[in-house]
């Protein structure tokens, strides 16, 4: 399976995916649709831009085939997922809800190479702090 994520979909369920402006302008100009930013984007409770949900899944998610119609530029987020970063623990993980999870990063150096990318995409684009050891 070339596509880890095929036929799958499960991330895309009530996602909280935050965006960061290059997510949203690069999902503005790939989009066959012209859709606006309103049409996929909404501040949450912390000011950050997120992906819209409609019906409990991602605006973007092909429904009855478990696809998403925006994968090639698809947000940073989910380029990373399923390592997400967690905050109180300070430490990226393999996201439990993702049941391909084991077939993600198969070597320590490939994880720990992602994790670093990860944080400092955070930092960068979340203005998060982040301990990068």
């Amino acid at each position: 399976m070339n596509n880890k994520c095929e036929n799958c979909g499960k991330c895309c369920l009530e996602t909280e995916m935050i965006l960061s402006f290059e997510d949203i302008e690069l999902i503005k100009k790939n989009s066959i649709d012209n859709i606006g930013e309103g049409d996929f984007v909404f501040k949450n409770d912390n000011d950050q831009f997120q992906l819209q949900n409609i019906e409990g899944h991602c605006v973007f998610l092909n429904y009855s085939a478990n696809k998403c119609k925006i994968y090639e530029f698809r947000p940073q987020g989910c380029r990373f997922y399923p390592l997400i970063y967690d905050i109180d623990k300070k430490k990226c993980l393999l996201d439990d809800d993702c049941p391909r999870k084991d077939q993600f990063y198969n070597t320590k150096q490939s994880l720990k190479i992602t994790c670093s990318n990860l944080k400092k995409f955070l930092e960068q684009q979340f203005t998060l702090k982040i301990d990068q050891s």
